[in-house]
């Protein structure tokens, strides 16, 4: 077996791993903690098991009874990260209004916005290792379940659109928030968590959804 295949092997036996007792997860918190300080401050490049075991305050024997390498350390800060923003975009979409909250969709993106924010570094380089490692599914089943929700929850997200929302309109306005998030935090984009941008995302939703009529012109073309 190849050297990268047996990386990937490695990362997918790991974290499907969940450890149960309460000190296993406190390691764990230790070791993820760790690795973010360092590619925070000094990239990935400064990434190895040795170093995160000394930055984490453990030996690299306690760190190896958890992850076999630091591909595994990023593949399961990203299943973590992805299981919290998935759990906040729902929670944020599902929750009533409060304090004259009116605007639910502008919540959900802020919150989204929040999320991809939030060390850009090390979740950049932990997300991008989850699809270099072939778990790139796993970031499409997670848009899928809260484009469920949308769709569950449409009648309060979007209370003056008459249409139903339909399934092709979910999928493309889900991929398409989900993808210029993805992109500003790949492109270290100094635009995320400006609220030019949080507007823009809002207006790109509501744009897209507003019912409109199709032009003659499309019509005629389509017959």
């Amino acid at each position: 077996m190849k050297q990268s295949e047996q990386h990937r092997a490695q990362a997918v036996d790991f974290v499907r791993r969940r450890p149960r007792q309460s000190r296993a997860k406190d390691t764990v918190e230790v070791i993820f903690e760790a690795t973010a300080r360092i590619l925070q401050r000094e990239g990935r490049t400064a990434l190895n098991t040795n170093y995160i075991a000394e930055r984490a305050g453990i030996s690299v024997g306690t760190l190896y009874q958890y992850f076999p390498n630091k591909e595994a350390i990023l593949v399961a800060m990203a299943r973590n990260e992805l299981a919290i923003d998935e759990a906040s975009v729902i929670q944020a979409i599902t929750e009533p209004p409060q304090d004259g909250e009116t605007d639910l969709v502008r919540r959900a993106i802020r919150v989204l916005i929040r999320a991809y924010s939030r060390r850009r570094e090390a979740r950049r380089v932990a997300f991008e290792t989850m699809i270099s490692e072939g778990l790139g599914d796993e970031l499409a089943n997670s848009v899928q379940k809260v484009a469920q929700t949308v769709s569950a929850e449409s009648h309060r997200l979007l209370p003056d659109r008459a249409a139903p929302i339909t399934p092709t309109n979910l999928f493309v306005i889900t991929r398409a928030v989900s993808g210029v998030l993805r992109a500003a935090s790949h492109e270290r984009s100094p635009l995320l968590g400006t609220l030019e941008f949080e507007n823009e995302l809002v207006k790109l939703v509501y744009s897209y959804v507003a019912e409109r009529q199709e032009s003659p012109q499309m019509n005629a073309e389509e017959r």
